[in-house]
């Protein structure tokens, strides 16, 4: 169970139900202050909607042309990784991007997380809705 500092950290930073931040690395400090650990990353790509490549998402709350594209990237394994290597990871996965098709690659790459020792991935629904903070999936 998630404690109720994280709990709240997560509901006012969080833009959407899949725990995507704007700061994603003081996301990561704080669970790791508040003894808690990454088990794994989900990449999203942020687009423009009519170029979507991955498989739906959720509306860009600061912009309603733009969305956060589930990709098919998601990566296990990082309970035993510090905190330094995890940060790394992310920052050379933005740097590079993503290939998605023949010639499509992503750079505006975002992560969510997944953390250790949890039923279920740090995801959830606004009050049960579906809605990511106003904006419809």
């Amino acid at each position: 169970m998630i404690n109720h500092r994280v709990q709240k950290y997560i509901e006012d930073h969080s833009f959407c139900s899949e725990y995507l931040f704007r700061d994603w690395e003081a996301f990561l400090d704080f669970i790791y202050e508040e003894g808690y650990r990454v088990s794994s990353i989900l990449w999203w790509e942020h687009c423009k909607k009519n170029f979507q490549h991955g498989y739906g998402g959720y509306s860009d709350p600061d912009d309603r042309e733009w969305m956060y594209s589930e990709t098919w990237l998601h990566e296990d394994g990082f309970e035993e990784k510090d905190l330094a290597d995890i940060k790394a990871y992310i920052r050379e996965t933005r740097e590079h991007g993503l290939i998605l098709g023949d010639k499509y690659i992503s750079h505006d790459l975002v992560p969510s997380f997944y953390l250790a020792d949890e039923q279920t991935p740090v995801c959830r629904d606004i009050a049960g809705s579906g809605i990511c903070k106003g904006n419809s999936k």
